[in-house]
């Protein structure tokens, strides 16, 4: 008789309940996050982009010939580093994470986490060691109103077995309830979420911080959390979010 192992119940379980695509809950193949009528809209983030922010460069319309920054980059450094996305928030992904977000549709997370996962632990390996990874925080009353908190629960998905040096860490905090951002201009942004965040886990931190979130529009939140991480003393930080939107998305 063959013993009956953890590999045989996940293919039988996978057999009769297939996996689903992030994007529209039809069936993947082969681990997939994306079927194959969304995966033609998934756009992973390519050059010329922002090299702080990484906002596709393409979506300018009169990008300054050879510039490596984006206009807003220039004019306003932010207080991050620098900025990375695995894809374009357009299309199927802007799809599932509006899902996730509005529908609390957790399926959804997960085929999407799966299929970032590798580009993510790459990330990673690139930072220092023992960095602390920071998810963007919400402020208590808007976490009891949603019921979840997406950032947090897309890093336990994408660490799920990566061996990368880093440290979760929590001590980012909103200290203020603020206005949804969607909707808002880049400039209501910028005054809605200012001096929202604080960084206060009781010592005093160095080296580098990684600030995580689902999504990046104009930037405007990581700005602030980063602000908050380099006035508590880290001296660097890293933004990496799973999609960037376009200049003028929101």
């Amino acid at each position: 008789m063959t013993p009956i192992t953890t590999s045989t119940i996940r293919h039988s379980f996978r057999r009769f309940f297939p996996l689903s695509c992030a994007g529209c809950d039809g069936h993947v193949t082969g681990g997939a996050g994306f079927c194959e009528i969304c995966e033609p809209t998934v756009h992973p983030i390519a050059a010329p982009a922002c090299a702080i922010c990484q906002v596709p460069m393409e979506s300018f319309e009169t990008p300054r010939h050879g510039a490596s920054e984006c206009s807003r980059c220039r004019q306003n450094r932010p207080h991050f580093d620098t900025a990375r996305a695995l894809w374009e928030y357009e299309g199927a992904v802007a799809d599932a994470l509006r899902r996730i977000k509005y529908g609390a549709d957790f399926p959804a997370l997960r085929a999407l986490c799966r299929q970032a996962r590798p580009w993510f632990v790459d990330q990673l390996r690139e930072v220092e060691d023992k960095s602390r990874l920071i998810p963007v925080p919400s402020y208590p009353s808007e976490l009891r109103r949603r019921g979840f908190h997406v950032p947090s629960m897309a890093l336990r998905l994408l660490l799920k077995g990566a061996p990368v040096p880093t440290i979760i860490d929590s001590g980012l905090k909103k200290t203020r309830a603020t206005e949804q951002q969607a909707g808002l201009t880049y400039d209501g942004r910028r005054k809605n979420i200012r001096s929202a965040f604080d960084y206060g886990p009781g010592f005093a931190p160095r080296g580098q911080a990684i600030l995580f979130d689902d999504v990046m529009t104009t930037g405007a939140t990581a700005d602030e959390g980063a602000r908050a991480l380099r006035r508590a003393g880290f001296s660097t930080v890293k933004v990496i979010v799973l999609a960037r939107a376009p200049m003028g998305v929101g």
